[in-house]
């Protein structure tokens, strides 16, 4: 008997209930361009997150359900704790360095909601945090590079400033295709895109992802197109166990980036005590972005660890590379 779309796809999403999970996730991450032998550009990121197990929707969050649509959906809260840090290229120079992206540092929260289905998964996002010595980003460089043995930062002076950061945000996966593979395996394509606006950044995003490995429906939404926390083990919906490659490439257009934008009083100091013209400093964003992302997941019922290596274009125009990458590391338990 051959099915139409429309019979189909409500059968899809009655479908979904049998995938939840009951547990919650615990997860720690870290980003850091150290494996490519070089401390510029976003240099380091950490984040600790807790999810939720499944949550009933309340009235007032409701219509963020893809159950609200008419999907089964498995719905959770996340909570993550992170810390970013930007440099320019020579870390050891004591002046500003004209033409070389701002010190920055950013502190701050996410409070998410998520909601789960085996052909799409999305994430409702609230950023809230600080720029500038509120931060803490010159004393955590210093203390990881005391430990490590690293070249010792010596420009934090002439930081982007002290700012109260609030975003919102939009993140969709949306499965194309998804076709059995050999041995137990499956393969799929999908579409990632993602709008966020606030004075952290604003943005408009599109890219596709594949992915090869088992249980796909159980984690979509996990691997993120993203050189900043790109995998969210929070995102592994009613998955008991499994593995996945993936790699992705996606589109960007930036409207603000305060990393790149934000005032910086040091700098301006500095200038006026040289004869010199503030403006000189100034770097230019670059509205069209470009990022890649490949790696690997596996997880069991109890944990999971994810490796990401990423690519992307620069933020700036004067920027001295063409390319910049960083490697990650996840790790996460379910309880």
């Amino acid at each position: 008997m051959k099915l139409n779309r429309t019979v189909i796809l409500p059968l899809l999403f009655v479908s979904a209930t049998s995938f939840a999970s009951e547990k919650s996730t615990l997860s720690f991450a870290i980003d850091n361009d150290g494996i490519f032998g070089v401390d510029q550009d976003y240099t380091n990121g950490l984040f600790l997150g807790y999810t939720t197990g499944p949550i009933t929707p309340y009235a007032m969050f409701s219509p963020l359900s893809l159950s609200f649509w008419g999907a089964a959906s498995l719905d959770k809260f996340e909570f993550v704790l992170a810390h970013k840090m930007y440099t320019p290229s020579d870390i050891e120079a004591t002046e500003p360095m004209v033409n070389d992206r701002p010190y920055a540092g950013f502190l701050h929260s996410e409070f998410n909601y998520i909601s789960l289905h085996p052909q799409q998964a999305q994430r409702f996002n609230l950023t809230l945090g600080t720029t500038g010595e509120s931060s803490l980003a010159d004393q955590a460089q210093d203390v990881v590079h005391g430990i490590t043995g690293s070249d010792e930062p010596r420009g934090w002076a002439y930081q982007v400033d002290d700012k109260f950061v609030a975003n919102v945000g939009y993140l969709s996966h949306f499965n194309l295709i998804r076709q059995r593979s050999i041995a137990n395996t499956d393969w799929e394509i999908s579409n990632v895109s993602e709008i966020n606006a606030g004075n952290f950044r604003s943005d408009i995003s599109t890219g596709l992802m594949f992915r090869w490995g088992t249980d796909l429906g159980g984690n979509m939404g996990a691997a993120n197109i993203d050189n900043e926390n790109p995998f969210r083990a929070g995102m592994i919906g009613g998955s008991q166990g499994g593995w996945f490659i993936f790699t992705g490439i996606e589109a960007r257009y930036r409207f603000n980036d305060i990393t790149i934008e934000g005032e910086r009083s040091g700098v301006n100091d500095y200038a006026i005590r040289n004869n010199q013209d503030p403006a000189i400093y100034d770097v230019t964003l670059e509205h069209n972005q470009a990022t890649a992302v490949a790696g690997f997941a596996w997880y069991n019922q109890s944990f999971g660890a994810t490796l990401t290596a990423t690519a992307k274009t620069p933020d700036y125009k004067q920027a001295p590379e063409s390319v910049y990458g960083t490697g990650g590391l996840s790790l996460y338990a379910f309880f």
